[in-house]
């Protein structure tokens, strides 16, 4: 419940959705827990128009109740309802998928799964407040996160073709594999677009090959002497004979895909680019040393707006990077992190503190400090794993006070002298 509301009447009903791409199960209980009634919608604006007039019915809310709703943020479906709530002025709250699974874990002993006992569960963790306060983000936050969305999407797409142009190149001209330090070069890829095998290459001679290959750079710089090297490796190459011609035209074809890819990260790029000046946040963060642009876009996109968080402590639970502790008794496990948070938030905030541990002085004491201090001295990955949380501190601090990011800044001294 909000909490500017106060805490259930008897007369307030509890709706709880289990959400599906073409029909919702719905389940709305009172006050004490009792099933008042159960039906099913379909997900279109007419079925979620039926769901609204059905919950505000005076047959079930009696007095001045409310009629509060609550679904799980699964998927795609849940942005469409609640938007539609939002335009009816309805209130509404998100449950934990984890947690709708623990209390029908803890309710019922079997195995059973069915829409209407989810449905169910999620009135009953209405009903007790196991829920949380969310709201859909601005339009101009849900625009970033798509963006982003679709640009990390390309870049483990063209990683994946990458990796397979490479696979395909040891069984055809392993020799250039290790000519240049990955296959994404303008020069290699300069010649495997002319579809060449080893052989048709050793056949032409050293500057017809040369002038070939400088007809496919699209305008990309190339290393002669590197050309002049695959001409001589194809002289000599250990790839058999057969089948090369269809394997070769397959890896020009790959080619071309991982070209098409790069003109739409382009794109993409400069569409983040333009969507990241209309952000104030933008700016601090990028001061963080060791951050780059395409950091502080997924930063911002996973996070939101940094406003609805009031400690720097929320954004670590939000990865999943608080520690967990485990004791029973006289034992004491380890402490690792949850990873209950946003797991492509913490991929994020991974790479940024590889970076920044190289590159931020700050980040980098931290982590020799914790590695090497006298007493407890903690693993790399545990220290690891404590700078990553203090990233997230730091980048917190820089939006909330408005500065950019000072390596010499006295945070106690100025707290005391405050």
């Amino acid at each position: 419940m909000r909490q500017d509301e106060g805490h259930p009447t008897s007369d307030d009903i509890f709706i709880g959705i289990d959400l599906a791409t073409k029909q919702h199960q719905v389940v709305i209980l009172d006050s004490q827990g009792r099933r008042l009634t159960s039906f099913k919608v379909p997900h279109s604006r007419e079925g979620l128009g039926e769901l609204v007039q059905r919950c505000t019915s005076p047959l079930l809310l009696p007095g001045r109740g409310r009629a509060v709703i609550a679904f799980e943020a699964t998927g795609h479906v849940w942005e469409a309802v609640a938007a539609f709530l939002e335009e009816q002025h309805l209130e509404y709250q998100i449950v934990n998928p984890l947690a709708t699974f623990r209390t029908r874990e803890a309710r019922q002993m079997g195995r059973d799964k069915r829409d209407l006992t989810d449905a169910e569960q999620i009135a009953h963790l209405l009903r007790t407040g196991v829920v949380t306060q969310c709201q859909l983000l601005p339009d101009k936050y849900m625009q970033l996160r798509r963006a982003w969305g679709e640009y990390h999407r390309l870049r483990k797409e063209r990683a994946r073709l990458q990796t397979l142009l490479t696979h395909q190149l040891y069984g055809t001209f392993p020799e250039i594999v290790g000519e240049w330090k990955t296959v994404s070069a303008p020069g290699c890829v300069a010649v495997l677009r002319t579809a060449l095998t080893p052989r048709q290459i050793a056949k032409l001679t050293k500057p017809a090959f040369i002038q070939l290959v400088h007809q496919h750079r699209r305008g990309r710089r190339m290393w002669r002497f590197k050309i002049e090297q695959v001409w001589e490796k194809a002289c000599r190459t250990v790839a058999a004979p057969h089948g090369q011609q269809a394997a070769m035209r397959e890896v020009a074809r790959l080619v071309e895909r991982i070209d098409f890819i790069g003109d739409q990260l382009d794109q993409v790029a400069t569409e983040l680019h333009a969507l990241l000046d209309t952000f104030e946040e933008a700016k601090y963060l990028a001061t963080l040393p060791g951050i780059g642009w395409v950091t502080v876009a997924a930063l911002i996109a996973e996070i939101g707006p940094f406003d609805r968080y009031r400690h720097g402590r929320q954004l670590v639970k939000l990865a999943g990077l608080q520690p967990s502790r485990r004791e029973s008794g006289a034992m004491a496990g380890r402490t690792p992190i949850t990873k209950r948070g946003r797991a492509q938030l913490r991929a994020v905030v991974y790479m940024a503190t590889l970076s920044s541990i190289r590159h931020n002085p700050r980040i980098k004491a931290h982590y020799e400090r914790l590695c090497q201090r006298p007493t407890r001295p903690l693993p790399k990955m545990h220290a690891f794993g404590a700078c990553m949380s203090k990233l997230l501190l730091y980048a917190f601090a820089v939006v909330k006070n408005r500065e950019a990011f000072d390596v010499d800044h006295l945070w106690k001294e100025n707290k005391i002298a405050a």
